[in-house]
C-alpha cells in the first residue's frame, strides 16, 4: 500500500529528493545507483536489481536522483507541473504520480 509523503512541483532540472528515512531503510544509499522506471502511469525509484536494463541513477549526497528526460518525456511530467510522492514500505521503492 502507497503511503503519500508530499506534493510539490517538478523541478526544471528534473531533480527529486527523497526522503532521509525511508531511503535508508530501502537501501538508496548516496553515491549508489537507484533504479528509475516508467510503470502504469508513474515513475517508480527503487534499489536496482542485478541484471535490470531499466535506467539507472546515482543518488546526491542530499538525497536527490535526477530523473532522465526520456522518462520525463514519457510520464508527460512538465516543469512546474505538481507531482505527489509515495513511499511503498512493502516493495521498497518509492512512486512519483503527477497529479
Amino acid at each position: 500500500m502507497w503511503r503519500k509523503y508530499r506534493c510539490r512541483d517538478f523541478s526544471k532540472t528534473g531533480n527529486v529528493t527523497l526522503p532521509n528515512q525511508w531511503r535508508q531503510q530501502f537501501g538508496l544509499i548516496p553515491g549508489r545507483q537507484a533504479e528509475i522506471c516508467y510503470d502504469q502511469d508513474s515513475i517508480v525509484i527503487k534499489k536496482p536489481e542485478q541484471n535490470s536494463t531499466n535506467n539507472k541513477r546515482y543518488i546526491s549526497e542530499k538525497g536527490a536522483i535526477h530523473i532522465p528526460k526520456e522518462i520525463r518525456e514519457i510520464s508527460g511530467i512538465q516543469p512546474h507541473q505538481e507531482f505527489c510522492l509515495f513511499v511503498d514500505e512493502q516493495d521498497k521503492c518509492f512512486i512519483l504520480k503527477v497529479i
